[in-house]
Formats: structure tokens, sequence, C-alpha cells
């Protein structure tokens, strides 16, 4: 094996100096301008109404005694911005007048809450406890989005154990959630997919080298809230043109408390998996799996030293089976072990993951002008039998998967003055996934046999791979380390932010090794395997040169912001951000022109603007617009470095057919063939052109409060996407003719006629100028915490169009129909759903009963409930021929657009039920749990059968491309799950 390249950039020196000069008063901050801290401001007034200047206000962190103290302005009012969350008394004093406190006030992330103190003539201290929530209505906000609550984060159901798939429930979002620890799927982000930027606690958690990956996995034992913004993010908020998802982990407190919790799924809870038939008897029975669970969670907080230093820590532990049936028939079985396949080799592979997190955070208020946190999280997941199991996939054919994570995190916050504040953060996350032999893989090569019947015998003989396995070998291994520093000064009306982010990505990437020979029947592999025929298959696969390429890239960015308080009623916001994504320098000698050099965009500058509006008490209107960069995908360096088509220096696929003078001998490799047996070669190739992707975002919203604790919010959202990236074809030239809907037709062979650059064959361009347009109507109702009952629900109705496939994403990834024309492929995008509704509501009703067993069993009840409703998917209808000679590119049939088919509609809900088991020695509270998705058990479709029959040969009559078969639409496969119910044992203290 060769030596992996490292390519490297320089790192850029980046140094920020500020002086500021503050002589002026506080006054009201952008909400969810801060990334896991929060605001109070409101007015100091006397029993009139007139303005009190130069009042104490004291808040006070009732958690963590977390004390500051600011002065009210001439116009009574006052701002503390940069406060840790948590429950807070904020008192206030003036000379003449009886001091006030009001306590209970809860502070989420990103939020601002408004406290007014009206303060009477006296002596006589008052106390008042604030009993709800923030406040319904929301004047200082901008964005759209929210933030999901403690109550609900540690309440609602989640079968899966994964807090990634609380992205779905926010306004213009829509998606499927992962059953593991993955991201969700399909993700609708502002009409693109998986436009993410993960977050945790404000720092890195995002994978860089595709759209839409998270870093690493976390545990909800360590979630306490989750800040959310779909839309129209301030400047200080960058690298993605979707929506911003940042976990706020917990801390400790004057308090001890914790948890410890067992979660339990037996085998008879899980209902038959979605189009798996579990009925013994009939035709296709395959057993039920066995999809058990026992998960261990514990939680615990507390002080070191009171009002001073916290400490708190958590550790899950997972273990989740999923077991993989093979569907070989037993004619093929039988056919197979006479041949000398094990027997052994059938079996059901018993995967198996065990994961593994853990969470360790200090917080310490070093004095009155300094609070520090530092975090630690480690995460480690074994998943044997990963890759390449059940189905037509023998035991010998499998890959293990193993993943582990370091991250390593901590934040400043410091007040140089009551109005001048500095927030630092640093990470330094490291994760390393790959894909290693289990000890039943077999050495290899790989063989498929693929599926055939006897002529003789007419006995039907299904697929089968086995001997080796084609997914190991694989490591993807990434480290950024990062900051941000972000300085607050308020100054009069206005509330300036200044703020600068770095972050260097260290990635080592390494692809499957193997060889593989494909047969096309039984007889063939057996004649090969005796050496009576050697060279007889179909062809043989192997990867041929290094496996892998290391290097570096450094992202940064410089934003500025204000917030300027024009009337008492009437916010306006503006900023500009800056963001550069400097690309890694490729080593010399690189064969193709494109891959000497990579340009990096430097033009990056993105405006933004909001306005809030309070037209009547209870009655707010918000109008937001900006562009938004999104950062660039790493993959779109590595894939030309990678695929470079020159073995020694790159890597490429070679495939040899069998039954030729170049034909190796099974079972060798073709790596011991001649050269010039292998072929013209693929290559990647990055645009000398390139630009980063950006959006032009606006959204105007109406929230209107219904009543004390419940509003409506109605609202548009447009957003239009530029410079996204594509992949086309570009070697193709010279076409030889054209399909009937004027689609090129371009020869398979290669030439200096038929190839741009001749030296290789298919050349997939990584281009961009590709556009996209969404267009969304939202409707959202919020229920604050009253009655016991919290619930946030969303519709969304919308229309996304982009004119290519997109490129570089987890998920979508497909070059164009035609490289000559790529707005041949404008249609609906790949997350194109009209409707979705989404909702989740937590209810734990108080109840006075006189009867004591009655009240008993009255209270202490906590029911949780999340619901996704939204139209199917969309799907391409697709043909098995290359209509026209590019075999890069999905051919769909004559006059069929991109995307014009549909998955059905999804329906999931999902339930929690907690049961209180009483409290003992006054803190202590065990708990019965009941939790279970898909309730309905409703067999949601996420993929169909779009496989079309068309004409393939030239007719007079009947042109190539023409539908002789339409599809089936036949569900074939679904990302979401069948009912399953899983039983817990809780105990908070």
């Amino acid at each position: 094996m060769s030596i992996l390249r490292t390519v490297r950039t320089s790192l850029p020196r980046l140094v920020l100096t500020a002086g500021l000069l503050v002589p002026s008063m506080n006054v009201v901050l952008w909400a969810q301008s801060q990334s896991i801290n929060g605001t109070i401001r409101g007015e100091v007034s006397d029993s009139t109404g007139a303005p009190i200047a130069g009042a104490t206000v004291t808040l006070r962190n009732l958690d963590t005694g977390y004390t500051r103290t600011i002065t009210s302005g001439p116009d009574g009012l006052y701002i503390a911005p940069d406060l840790p969350v948590g429950t807070y008394s904020v008192s206030a004093q003036s000379t003449g007048f009886a001091p006030l406190t009001q306590t209970g006030i809860r502070l989420v992330a990103g939020s601002e809450t408004v406290i007014n103190e009206d303060l009477k003539a006296g002596s006589v201290a008052t106390e008042v406890e604030v009993t709800s929530e923030a406040p319904i209505l929301e004047p200082a906000r901008f964005t759209l989005g929210r933030t999901i609550s403690p109550e609900e984060t540690q309440n609602l159901p989640l079968t899966s154990r994964n807090p990634y798939n609380f992205i779905l429930f926010q306004p213009g979002v829509s998606g499927h959630p992962n059953p593991e620890n993955g991201i969700p799927r399909t993700v609708n982000t502002n009409g693109l997919v998986d436009r993410i930027s993960y977050q945790l606690d404000g720092m890195v958690d995002t994978e860089t080298d595709r759209y839409g990956l998270r870093l690493f996995a976390i545990s909800d034992s360590y979630v306490s809230e989750v800040q959310t913004i779909a839309n129209s993010a301030p400047a200080e908020f960058g690298n993605t043109a979707g929506v911003t998802f940042n976990v706020i982990t917990p801390s400790g407190t004057n308090h001890y408390h914790g948890l410890a919790q067992y979660i339990w799924r037996p085998k008879a809870a899980s209902s038959c998996p979605i189009l798996q038939n579990c009925t013994p008897g009939t035709p296709g029975y395959v057993r039920k799996p066995d999809l058990h669970v026992s998960d261990y969670v514990g939680r615990v907080g507390g002080p070191v030293k009171r009002d001073k230093l916290f400490f708190f820590a958590a550790y899950e532990n997972l273990k989740r089976a999923n077991p993989q049936a093979i569907s070989v028939n037993t004619d093929t079985q039988n056919a197979l072990i006479a041949g000398g396949v094990s027997p052994s080799d059938f079996g059901t592979a018993p995967q198996v993951q065990r994961a593994q997190w853990l969470d360790a955070r200090g917080d310490w208020n070093i004095n009155t002008k300094n609070q520090l946190f530092v975090r630690y999280n480690y995460f480690r997941n074994n998943y044997p039998f990963n890759t390449n199991v059940g189905g037509t996939y023998l035991l010998s054919a499998a890959a293990d998967f193993q993943d582990r994570a370091h991250i390593i995190g901590a934040q400043l916050v410091t007040s140089f003055t009551a109005n001048v504040l500095n927030e630092f953060r640093g990470s330094w996350p490291y994760r390393n996934e790959h894909h290693v032999a289990n000890p039943v893989t077999g050495p290899g090569p790989m063989i498929t046999i693929a599926a055939f019947t006897d002529p003789t015998t007419k006995v039907a003989y299904s697929q089968a791979n086995f001997g080796g396995s084609n997914g190991v070998g694989d490591k993807f291994q990434e480290k950024i380390p990062s900051f941000s520093d972000n300085v607050t000064w308020i100054k009069g009306t206005h509330s300036f932010k200044f703020g600068v982010g770095f972050q260097k990505n260290l990635d080592t990437q390494l692809n499957d090794i193997y060889v593989q020979y494909s047969f096309a029947s039984i007889a063939q592999w057996l004649s090969a395997q005796s050496g009576a025929t050697p060279t007889t298959y179909s062809n043989v696969r192997a990867s041929i040169g290094q496996p892998g390429a290391a290097y570096h890239s450094v992202f940064f960015d410089l934003f500025a912001q204000d917030t300027w308080r024009v009337r008492k009623n009437l916010l306006l916001s503006y900023g500009v951000r800056y963001d550069q994504y400097r690309s890694p320098t490729p080593p010399a000698g690189e064969p193709f022109v494109y891959t000497q050099s990579f340009r990096t965009p430097l033009g990056n500058f993105a405006p933004r603007f909001g306005l809030s509006y309070q037209a009547t008490p209870t009655t707010v209107v918000r109008l937001n617009a900006g562009m938004y960069y999104e950062a660039t995908p790493t993959n779109t360096w590595y894939n030309p470095l990678f695929n470079n088509g020159a073995a020694g220096t790159g890597s490429f696929l070679a495939i040899v057919a069998g039954g030729t003078s170049c034909s190796p001998a099974f079972p060798n490799t073709p790596q011991q063939v001649a050269p010039s047996c292998l072929g013209t070669q693929s290559i990647y190739a990055l645009t000398p052109k390139f630009k980063n992707e950006y959006t032009w975002n606006a959204n105007a919203q109406v929230q209107q409060q219904l009543a004390k604790s419940d509003s409506l919010t109605l609202g548009y959202i447009m957003t239009n996407g530029r410079n996204m990236q594509f992949i086309r074809n570009m070697n193709l030239i010279n076409p030889i003719s054209a399909l009937a809907d004027g689609r090129p037709v371009f020869s398979t062979s290669v030439s200096a006629n038929t190839r741009l650059y001749p030296q290789f064959n298919n050349i997939q361009l990584i281009d961009v100028g590709s556009n996209s347009s969404f267009n969304a109507l939202t409707a959202t109702y919020e229920h604050r915490m009253s009655w016991g009952w919290t619930m946030s629900s969303s519709y969304t109705w919308s229309h996304s169009i982009s004119n290519t496939p997109e490129g570089n994403s987890y998920e979508f990834s497909t070059p164009v129909s035609d490289p000559t024309f790529p707005n041949r492929d404008r249609g609906r995008s790949g997350v194109d759903r009209p409707n979705s509704f989404t909702f989740s509501s937590v209810y734990a009703p108080i109840f006075h009963v006189e009867n004591r067993i009655a009240n008993g069993f009255a209270n202490g009840n906590n029911l949780a409930v999340l619901g996704n409703f939204s139209s199917g998917d969309t799907q391409n209808e697709t043909v098995s021929a290359a209509l026209n000679g590019d075999a890069t590119a999905t051919s769909r049939p004559l006059f069929v657009g991109r995307n014009s088919l549909r998955t059905p509609s999804i329906y999931q809900v999902d339930a929690r039920y907690t049961r209180d088991l009483g409290t003992y020695w006054e803190r202590v509270k065990p708990q019965l749990l009941i939790e279970s998705n898909n309730v309905f058990n409703r067999s949601n479709v996420t993929s169909i059968t779009s496989g079309a029959t068309v004409q393939t040969v030239a007719s007079p009559t009947i042109p190539i491309g023409t539908v002789l078969k339409a599809p089936s639409l036949a569900p074939s496969s679904t990302v979401l799950e069948a009912r399953i119910l899983q039983f817990g044992l809780r105990v908070e203290f």
C-alpha cells in the first residue's frame, strides 16, 4: 500500500484588535443572537408609568448564585446580555421606592426575556413569584425557529435515543427521523437538502465532507435545550444556508440533582418491519427480527463549592440489536454448499450495536466579571455486521463498523463593564470512523453470482455475495480545532456585536480496498475455481492505487451587527458577515490540469437585515432578509485528489472483463495485469471557476397572542439558491445522434474525437451555477406551559424547485442527465414536500382531589406526543440503459422530468407515558415509562419501484427511450420503522 498524500494549507494569522469607548446606557439586545446564553431586559418605572433612571437592577441565577448588577438608563431601560441559562430573580430598587423582586424567571438559550419592574413609593420590599414561562409574545425576536425546552427534551418519545431527530419539529422543516444515531433523512431546509449547521454549546459539531452530516453522535442524557434557527439568522450565525441546530448541555447547580434510567425493548414489543413478511407458511416468509434494546443512563450534577464551582456528568450505554436475515433461496444455498461454501455462511447476521456516551462538564463563577465552563465528551460505537449483511450477502461478505469521538469545549464570558461583554468559545473535536473485517469475513476475493434461471431444469437461483468484502478498509478521520470570539458593546439605543471565528479541518479519508469477481452462474464460478476456465467470468473489479488522501483546509469568518431601538415598539437589526473557505493546495504532479490548483473565493460578503414591530400589545410583525453562504464540503477537494485516475499517485476502480487476453486468472487481482489492460480511467475534477453556494433568504411573520399562554404565527418564507454545486460529465464531445426530446447521444468509445481529454474516459466535474427556488407559507401555534401542558405545532405549505440534482450531499449527488444543458433537469427538488405538519406536546396535569388515593392516581402522569405528517418523497422515473451514452448519469424515459414520481404520504405518531411512583425522602422520585414510535403501525414507505422499460434499439416507429412498460410504483424500501414499544424505569433526584 502506498503512503497517503498529505495536502496542507498554511494557517493564516488572524489578529482581532478592538478599542471600545463606552459612555452610555443599556438597551435591547437582539433575541436569538447568542449561541448558548440569554438576555433579560426591561423597564423600571413608577406607579404612573414614568421611567426611573439610575435604578439598581440585580439579576441572580437561582440555580448557581451567579449575580450581575446594572443600572437603568435615562429612559428607565436596562439590559443584561450573555446570561447563562437557568432560573432567575430580578430585583430593582431606587431611592424613595420600595424594592421589588420578581423570581422564578425562566431564561432559555438564545432568548430575550422582558421583565418590567414597576416600583411603588415607600420602603416595604415586595417579592413576586413568576409562575409562567417566558412571555408567549416575543417583540424582540427576529428569526424563524424555536428553543426546545428541557421539559420536551427529557419527556418526548425517543425510541431511537437520537436527539438529532428533534430538528424536524420546527417551522418550515420536514424530513424523516433516523432510527439509530445518525442524521435525520432527506431534511428539507429552505428547499435544500440537509443544509444544517450542527453545534454543541455553540461549538462545531458539523462534519465537513458533505452537506448535512453531524460530526459526532450525542446522547439525550446530556441534552438540556435545543436552539433551532430555520431561517433569517443574524450575522453572528453562518456556514449554512439552512438550519442551525444548537444543543445546550446541562450544568451543575447549588443542589445535587440527577437521574438513573433503564430502557428495555423485548422482541415481542416490536411489530414486523415494514415491507417484511413475518407470517409463517406464506411465500417470502422471513422470521421477525429480535430488535432488542438495553439502554442504561445516568446523570448527576451539583456544587463543588456553593455559588462558585459546579460539576455535571452523564453516561449512557446502549445495546441495540438489528439482525439481518438473508434472502438467498434454498436451491442457491444447496448449490453453493455443494461447491464448498460453509453452511454456517448462510446464517442471520447478528447485528448488535454497542454505543457509549460520556459527558463531563465543570462551571466556574470566577468572579462577578468572569464565568467559565469546560466540557469533555466521549463517544464510542462498535457495530459488528454493519455493512454487506442480509439479503443477498452471506456472512463472509460482512464488514464491521467502529466509531470513536473525543470532544473538548470551553466558554469564557467576561463583563468588562456593564456595557461591554466578551464571549470566547473554543473546541477541539476528533472523530475516527472506519470499517474492518469481522472474524467471519472471508479472505477474498469477494464473489458475486448473479441471479439466473437454469435453462434445463428451469430452477431459479438468486444472487449471492460471499468469500470476502468490498466494504473493508475505508476510514474517515477528522479533527477540527476551532474558536470564536464575540464582543457586545451597548451604546445608547444601539447594541453592537463584533466577532471572529476560525476552524482548521484536518481530514484523512481512506477508501475500501478489495477485489470482486462477478459470475453469471454458479457453474461458471465452479469452473473458474477448479482452474478449468480461470478467466471465464463476467468481470473483475479492484481498487488500484492509493487508498485515499489527507488534506487540510481552513474556514474563518468576521461579522458585525447592530440592533437599533428606533422606537419603543420598533427594532431594526442590520449587519454583515464575511466567510472564507480556504482550499488545500494539491501536491505537485497531478495528472489533470483542473486538479493542479483549487480556487478559493474571496468575495463572500453577506448582508443581513431584520425588523420587528409591535403593532399592538398582542401583535408583532417581523420582516427579515439576508444573504447566507454555505461552507464548502471538503469532498469538493477530496474527490478530485483521490479519484485522479493515476495509479501510484491516486486511486481508481479497475474493471476488467473476463474471457479476454487481459483477464487475470481467478482469483488473482487486476494489479497483476498490464496497465494497458486496465482501460481508460474516469476521474473527478473541480471547476476552476469555483464559487461558494449562497442563498437569498427572506421571511415575513405576524405573531398574534391569542391568550396569555397561546399564540398563532403566520409566515411566508422565500429562499433563492445560487451557485449551487452540481456534477456533469465534462469530457463528452461530438454527439453522434440525439434522442427525440433533444438529449445528445455520445459515443461510448474513447478517442480524441469523442473525449475532450482523451487520456480519460469520463470526467465528473464538480461544477457550480445551479439555482433553486423555495417558497413556503407557515402557520405555527404555540401553547406555553400552563395547566401542565405545553405544545408546539407547525404546518408548512411549500414548493421547492432546483435546476439540477444537488452535488456533494450525503443523500443526493447524481450527475445531470444532459452535460451540455444542465437546466434540462430543472424540476422538483429532491426534498419537495408540498405539505408538512408536525407537533410536539407534553401534558402533565395537576389536580386537587380530596380523596388521597384518587388524588394520587389523578396526579403524577405525563403524556408526551410527537406527530410528523407530510407529503411523500419525490423520486425519479428511471431506465437501466444509458440512453445518451453517459455512463455516469441516471437516464429517464423520453419527455419525463426529474423527480416526477412521489412516494405515499407519511403519517407517524410517537408517544411516551410516564407515571410517577411517589416521592421518597423528599427528593427521590421513581417513575415507570412506556414509549412507542409509529403508534398506529402505519406502513410508511420512502422508496418505490421507479424503473420503466423503454425502447432501447432504433425503430422506424418507436423512438429510443419511449416507455414500453411504466414503473410498477410498488413499495421497495423505507428508512422508517414499524411500531416499536419500549419500557423504562427512571429514578430522579
